[in-house]
């Protein structure tokens, strides 16, 4: 893929110039509020002057628990330097009973990194460990941080990190990095987060038709105005 250019003004108070090698999203947040995501790895450069940000970081999801995740507040960027960018890999779902889980890739960027989730294991069916918990067999992950639901004491959900998953932190914010479930999911609750591409959301156990596994999705990279 060729360079993104988006050039919609200059000042601090407008929406940045920049340039980037992959894949990325402007979103005009409104009264000079913007963010960008970065979908693919590549190489970010700002063009029209320095500027502070805020980051969130989300791993890959494995093939069990859902990515990790990375906040930061006032990360000063200087323009013309290049910064690179790397958006962590889903990792493989387990399926059946001799099949383990894949961790997530690490995402990164700006100086700072999200591990991936790690996968589940095959042979009891625990979920796998990451920003939240995967579940295990019959159960739902966790969402938002939590742990994953467990079937008792085999079957145990993996552990989330106990912190929130939402974009930035805020309350409002999309919940991204969902544990992904056993192959049922008969345990638990929907943990209602982000299912799909950039998610960081971790894959599901496979053990039978109807329940196939299913990989990991993949992390995410985003930056936004300071906010103060």
């Amino acid at each position: 893929m060729g360079v993104l250019s988006c050039f919609p003004g200059v000042g601090i108070n407008t929406l940045p110039e920049y340039t980037y090698t992959g894949a990325s999203q402007m979103l005009d947040d409104g009264d000079g509020n913007w963010r960008i995501k970065f979908l693919t790895s590549g190489t970010f450069t700002l063009l029209d002057g320095n500027r502070a940000v805020d980051l969130f970081i989300v791993g890959g999801g494995g093939g069990g628990g859902g990515g990790y995740v990375f906040n930061a507040s006032n990360v000063p960027l200087t323009a013309n330097t290049g910064y690179s960018v790397i958006i962590g890999a889903g990792g493989a779902g387990r399926s059946g009973s001799n099949g383990d889980g894949v961790s997530g890739g690490t995402s990164s960027g700006f100086g700072q990194s999200a591990g991936g989730g790690q996968g589940g294991t095959g042979y009891d069916h625990d979920g796998g460990n990451g920003g939240s918990g995967g579940g295990g067999s019959d159960c739902w992950g966790g969402g938002n941080g939590a742990n994953g639901y467990s079937g008792g004491s085999v079957n145990v959900g993996g552990s989330g990190a106990g912190a929130t998953t939402k974009e930035f932190g805020d309350s409002a914010g999309d919940q991204y990095a969902d544990g992904g479930y056993g192959y049922s999911h008969g345990t638990g609750t929907d943990p209602g987060g982000l299912w799909e591409d950039n998610s960081g959301r971790g894959g599901n156990g496979g053990y039978t038709v109807g329940y196939e596994a299913s990989d990991g999705n993949s992390g995410i990279v985003i930056i936004r105005k300071h906010v103060v």
